[in-house]
């Protein structure tokens, strides 16, 4: 339930700063308690059989709703501190600025899918020559960081930003062809603008400012970046922070990540006034992925890929959390972060396997409720749908029953 006892900021920062020295003087590596951040080593085969279908067409697609996922040449991902994967493998809150963009969920490449379950690791299994995915820790000016130009602490307006980035880098990477290779591209972003701005300028951060800001991007790449498969991702909710159970050291973080939960007479209002906010910033989303405004091209589409939805907030004060979200979140081991505001390293392997299903998921189909996400299991291409899901062979499947 939406109810909350807050200590005084005095308290918490007291505590969190003990806490903090305490790290500090006990760090060692490799720690004992790693577990609790990396996945688990998954099964060795890949659950989808190469043997049923063909991973890559035989010749280049034209079209992007015949795309397979071994046709995807090139990576990208855009956004910010979630997509470069801040803190990801470190069991301390000191290790805060790293940004560990080879295990980020959307853009990094770093191992395999196996002990390093990622959307680029699972595309290489279908096509091992895949380019763009991010290796190791950088920012996103660093060598490794590739085509992931997600920039740590970015709002809705750096967006752009990114998306010039991402054309530059890739004029400039001899390994990639930049008219005919098929590139997938994950865009998501606007957390910040929620947690940090929203209750200070709520114009300039608006879901209206947010949809323009998208837009923006969205329309330079349709105009200028041939053969390219978006997807946009429902911002995640950052209250999830403040509905688990978590510790003082988090809800002294949140305070400076998150301030805007704290500019209401009571914590509860905050935390439902924020949550109603994302679904705000999430339905622009979808209005603007479902417009229309990207459907002349045949090598162009934007997809929405819900999944995050599942992790929203209740709508009153008071109202209860679905059973199943407690369950889960009571049975895994953690999937946040030190301070709990981003994911760690275990909880990018569950949102890549996430979106990955998403993809392979119809149109007004996905997955964006707790009770249809399928959390430990791969939905596989097959030979009556060996696409990646687009709202044109979405019709086409709802009619024929196949792709």
């Amino acid at each position: 339930m939406l109810i909350f006892a807050s200590l005084s900021f005095s308290e918490i920062f007291s505590e969190g700063t003990t806490y903090l020295n305490w790290e500090a003087r006990s760090y060692s590596y490799p720690p004992d308690d790693l577990y609790k951040i990396l996945q688990n080593k998954t099964q060795p085969t890949f659950p989808c059989d190469a043997r049923k279908f063909k991973w890559r067409s035989d010749t280049r697609p034209t079209s992007v709703h015949k795309l397979r996922p071994g046709d995807i040449d090139v990576i990208a991902a855009m956004g910010d501190s979630l997509t470069s994967a801040n803190l990801a493998r470190e069991r301390t809150v000191l290790g805060l600025p790293i940004q560990d963009r080879g295990v980020s969920f959307t853009g990094g490449g770093e191992g395999t899918w196996h002990n390093i379950t990622t959307l680029p690791n699972i595309i290489k299994l279908f096509n091992p020559k895949l380019n763009g995915y991010a290796l190791g820790r950088g920012d996103f000016a660093s060598y490794g960081a590739q085509l992931n130009v997600a920039i740590s602490a970015a709002y809705d307006d750096d967006l752009f930003t990114q998306v010039k980035l991402f054309m530059k880098k890739m004029y400039q990477n001899p390994q990639i062809d930049y008219k005919n290779d098929w590139k997938l591209l994950s865009i998501m972003i606007g957390d910040n603008d929620v947690c940090s701005s929203h209750c200070y300028d709520k114009k300039r951060h608006s879901a209206l400012a947010h949809k323009l800001h998208l837009q923006r991007a969205l329309d330079y790449l349709y105009d200028n970046v041939p053969r390219l498969f978006v997807n946009v991702l429902s911002i995640l909710d950052p209250t999830i922070s403040a509905r688990i159970p978590t510790t003082n050291v988090c809800e002294m973080f949140r305070r400076v990540f998150c301030n805007c939960l704290y500019q209401y007479s009571d914590f509860n209002e905050g935390v439902v006034q924020v949550a109603s906010l994302v679904q705000e910033y999430q339905n622009a989303e979808e209005e603007l992925v479902n417009s229309g405004r990207y459907n002349g091209r045949e090598d162009f589409t934007v997809e929405l890929q819900p999944f995050f939805q599942v992790l929203n907030a209740p709508k009153k004060i008071g109202d209860p959390e679905k059973p199943k979200l407690l369950e889960l979140i009571a049975s895994e081991l953690p999937i946040w972060t030190p301070e709990c505001f981003h994911l760690n390293q275990r909880g990018h392997a569950v949102a890549s396997v996430q979106l990955w299903n998403n993809m392979l998921e119809p149109v007004g189909f996905k997955a964006k409720r707790i009770e249809d996400v399928l959390v430990h299991e791969y939905r596989c291409p097959t030979e009556k749908n060996p696409y990646f899901f687009t709202k044109k062979n979405t019709k086409h499947f709802l009619t024929k029953g196949y792709q």
